[in-house]
């Protein structure tokens, strides 16, 4: 880095002169607090070495800057060149990570949208199994967070992503396999059970990992865009799976007949066929061409390597900032995005049938990617301002929701317009929240890993979820008391979020804002 591009990062900055004479050759030693505590400059908790704010003008209002205490391969000594560089490739990362996000919950909410199809043609095949099914991605999420993301945190992006479409195409493939050398539903059955545990699995780090796609390859004004993208590609998974009972015939009846029940079974045949000919392709397309890192880094913090697995869990789990908005991430979006795998049956109530459900699913997945990737898009343009639109949002978010309660209780004649406007913009709305959320932690977190940032989020959101889901094993007469809980949830998350002080700590150094761009946890 030169002078002039040096200035502006250290302006009202001073060095305070080191107590002891050291040459190259002698390096100093950090002790492991050191260590752990310091990164860039950034310090933490107790670290003797903390730096001290001037309170007077004579002070200099400054940050007093300790001695430099690393070594010259010290990892986490700050970057003596600071050359930044976009490279055009960081659009064909993002397109295949998206798409390998929009594969995925396809996968998880295969069976959703087909809930009455495939209890035509498997007796047995009810709302708990259905519900089953989504839920092993709550649990395995759950289970696998930690290790899947010291997996990318270590090893790096790429393995990382092979992992993810490995256990994709593996699920995929198994749960075509029954239907190519046997007719039994029962081992059908269990190998999709199988497939949902393996697409669960590798959803621990296609939720986690967009932050950190967008921190490796994107500048940062288009951080929060490609961090959108990627969460809108998710969202139209859903879309996806919404789109297949244009494949699968629903039945004519309850009970339908023998061949009936053959022409079903074909289509989800055919069905099962495709998906796993694209998970084969995926992996594929990923194992060809998906670099690590770009050869220089977009932006100045992406020079800066982040804190080990270990050290990071210690500063997350005293970085309250942070877990405030984990909390309200989760309470906010946890019931919702597990809602759409089972939206079926709060619809059947008021009279939509399974193909009317797939047209109200399709609008609002499609809708919740757009907005989000518009709010992502402002809030790289017009910056500082997420707590303020994520409050507006949920604002919007409980009006609609309520609506739509007032809807299922009866106390509103049922329209199919009033369903489309409470649905479709409740869960827009709601899902616009998630890449502001996931923006407001790695700002706060920073210097973390990014991916673990956004696996104890996707953690605490899936294990909302997760209790969601196990209600409807739960034999209720009706399915309002989803509406309760999706009023609940929302309210709740108001509490926590409320306490949520914005840091920028992160973007400030980006974006030359040196004054507050050291903030100690």
């Amino acid at each position: 880095m030169n002078n002039a591009e040096r200035t502006p990062l250290l302006e009202g900055y001073k060095e305070v002169p080191p107590s002891s004479t050291t040459t190259p050759a002698d390096p100093p030693t950090p002790s492991l607090q050191d260590t752990e505590d310091k990164v860039d400059g950034v310090l933490f908790g107790n670290s003797p070495h903390l730096a001290v704010r001037g309170n007077t003008p004579d002070q200099g209002m400054g940050w007093v800057t300790p001695p430099p205490l690393y070594g010259a391969e010290d990892p986490f000594a700050p970057p003596q060149e600071a050359a930044t560089k976009v490279y055009t490739r960081r659009f064909w990362i993002l397109g295949c990570f998206s798409f390998l996000a929009m594969f995925q919950c396809l996968m998880w909410n295969t069976w959703g949208p087909l809930s009455a199809s495939m209890d035509a043609a498997y007796p047995g095949w009810g709302s708990g199994t259905v519900a089953m099914m989504g839920n092993w991605g709550t649990i395995t999420f759950v289970v696998f967070v930690a290790p899947m993301c010291w997996v990318m945190s270590a090893r790096g992006l790429r393995m990382g992503v092979l992992v993810c479409c490995s256990l994709i195409a593996a699920g995929v493939v198994l749960r075509a396999l029954p239907l190519l050398v046997s007719d039994n539903a029962t081992f059908f059955t269990v190998m999709c059970h199988v497939c949902a545990i393996l697409v669960g699995t590798a959803g621990t780090l296609v939720m986690a990992a967009p932050p950190m796609i967008a921190a490796v390859w994107f500048p940062p004004k288009e951080r929060t865009t490609a961090t959108a993208f990627a969460q809108m590609c998710n969202a139209l998974g859903n879309t996806g799976s919404y789109l297949e009972p244009l494949l699968v015939q629903d039945p004519s009846s309850p009970h339908p007949g023998p061949e009936e029940v053959q022409e079903i079974q074909a289509d989800i045949k055919r069905l099962m066929y495709i998906w796993a000919g694209v998970g084969v392709a995926l992996i594929t397309t990923v194992f060809l061409y998906f670099p690590a890192k770009p050869p220089m880094p977009p932006s100045l913090t992406s020079h800066v390597e982040r804190l080990d697995f270990r050290a990071g869990v210690k500063i997350m789990a005293r970085n309250w900032e942070l877990l405030l908005v984990t909390l309200a991430y989760s309470l906010c979006l946890g019931v919702p995005s597990s809602w759409a795998s089972v939206l079926n049956f709060s619809l059947y109530e008021l009279g939509m049938t399974q193909s009317d459900a797939m047209w109200v699913g399709l609008a609002s997945t499609f809708a919740s990617g757009l907005l989000a990737l518009v709010v992502g898009r402002m809030t790289d343009l017009v910056y500082g301002y997420i707590k303020l639109t994520i409050l507006v949002f949920l604002a919007i978010n409980l009006a609609l929701f309520y609506w739509f309660f007032l809807l299922t209780w009866g106390s509103i004649p049922v329209t199919t317009w009033q369903i489309y406007m409470t649905v479709v913009g409740g869960v827009a709305f709601n899902f616009g929240t998630s890449p502001l959320f996931f923006e407001l932690a790695v700002e706060s977190a920073y210097p973390c890993s990014e991916v673990m940032v956004g696996g104890i989020m996707t953690a605490m959101n899936n294990f909302v979820g997760l209790c969601f889901l196990f209600l409807f094993f739960i034999p209720f007469e009706s399915y309002q008391w989803v509406t309760y809980v999706l009023l609940a949830t929302l309210g709740l998350c108001l509490v926590p979020f409320t306490f949520v002080k914005e840091n920028y700590s992160r973007s400030n150094i980006d974006r030359g804002e040196h004054a507050s761009a050291y903030q100690p946890i």
